[in-house]
């Protein structure tokens, strides 16, 4: 399985990615600083994407975690299909919490630090 990594901090893309790979989840990582530089990698693909997780943080300048969410909607539904999306933040939020949850595309928001474990049963489930 593949993941994407969307944060503005580099020690979070740092952080996650090495967590990613030591616990046996991801094969392969790619970490974007730049939300806009993910939806350019994204909407380059072609529906023969490998399945591929996406964690997307919130709080991000620029393109901030529900835009990127409302420009991820207009994404082909081939190349959707192979993407799970998840949320990360440390948001208390309660807003947040509620539109992140009623987003469609965005599956779960999940609490930062990144919990390997939690990931793990998310995606088995």
């Amino acid at each position: 399985m593949e993941f994407i990594i969307i944060d503005d901090s580099k020690f979070d893309l740092f952080t996650q990615e090495k967590l990613l790979l030591r616990s046996g989840l991801a094969t392969r990582v790619r970490a974007f600083v730049s939300p806009q530089e993910a939806i350019d990698y994204l909407e380059g693909q072609t529906a023969r994407i490998p399945l591929t997780v996406v964690l997307l943080d919130l709080q991000m300048p620029g393109l901030n975690g529900f835009e990127f969410a409302e420009r991820y909607a207009q994404i082909d539904e081939a190349i959707r299909a192979r993407i799970r999306l998840y949320m990360i933040s440390s948001t208390v939020d309660a807003n947040d919490i509620i539109r992140a949850e009623n987003d469609p595309y965005i599956i779960r928001l999940l609490p930062k630090p990144l919990d390997i474990s939690l990931l793990k049963s998310m995606i088995a489930g």
